[in-house]
């Protein structure tokens, strides 16, 4: 939203609206997981319009607001021209046609998909501030969809390598691919297991 002098109006936490929802932060974190199968069922665009509405609210430092998104829904044009990236691509790296196939298949089964990318900054050190900024946005959207019933599967493999895929989608050249998001309702239920917390830590005196 832009006011009368063209600079973008700010939000501040009692202009949003804080969806009801019975899953709590703990819950979300736990229960948080990634899905390759997903249902044959449209994802609503207010359940994404509420998961991107916390993106912004990752933390960044100096308020940079570095994070772009490129949102296509399955069965779009976009689908089909990203899709055939990815097939390319997986035919030059592996060769095989089977896989290539494959692949091109999973992205146009995905019934949302959002590429996340990240702004350079002023130098090296706030261009990876930047970037870790975005990881958290992306997280937050994951850690919404599953207050939604949504898996949210991150993506950083063969489908967003293409070296076309920026111009494709839009992005400028100087900007940072960080993720690519599949989001869906899964058509199964993936469990994961994590070694305890204990072994990473360390008190200092």
């Amino acid at each position: 939203m832009s006011n009368e002098s063209g600079h973008t109006e700010k939000l501040g936490i009692d202009d949003c609206t804080v969806p009801e929802t019975s899953v709590s932060v703990y819950e979300a974190l736990y229960r948080r997981r990634m899905a390759w199968d997903f249902r044959n069922q449209p994802v609503p665009r207010d359940a994404l319009d509420r998961m991107l509405a916390t993106a912004v609210w990752a933390p960044n430092h100096r308020l940079t607001e570095p994070w772009r998104f490129f949102i296509i829904e399955k069965g779009s044009a976009a689908s089909e021209k990203v899709a055939g990236l990815a097939y390319d691509f997986a035919l030059q790296r592996s060769g095989g046609e089977q896989r290539a196939a494959a692949t091109r298949d999973s992205l146009l089964k995905t019934p949302v998909l959002i590429y996340a990318y990240s702004t350079p900054g002023r130098d090296e050190e706030g261009t990876k501030e930047n970037y870790a900024s975005v990881c958290c946005a992306a997280h937050n959207m994951a850690l919404a969809g599953v207050a939604e019933g949504l898996a949210v599967t991150w993506e950083t493999g063969g489908p967003t390598r293409h070296p076309d895929l920026a111009e494709a989608l839009g992005a400028e050249a100087d900007w940072t691919l960080t993720t690519m998001l599949s989001v869906g309702y899964p058509a199964e239920n993936p469990r994961s297991e994590r070694t305890p917390v204990a072994n990473f830590v360390r008190w200092l005196d």
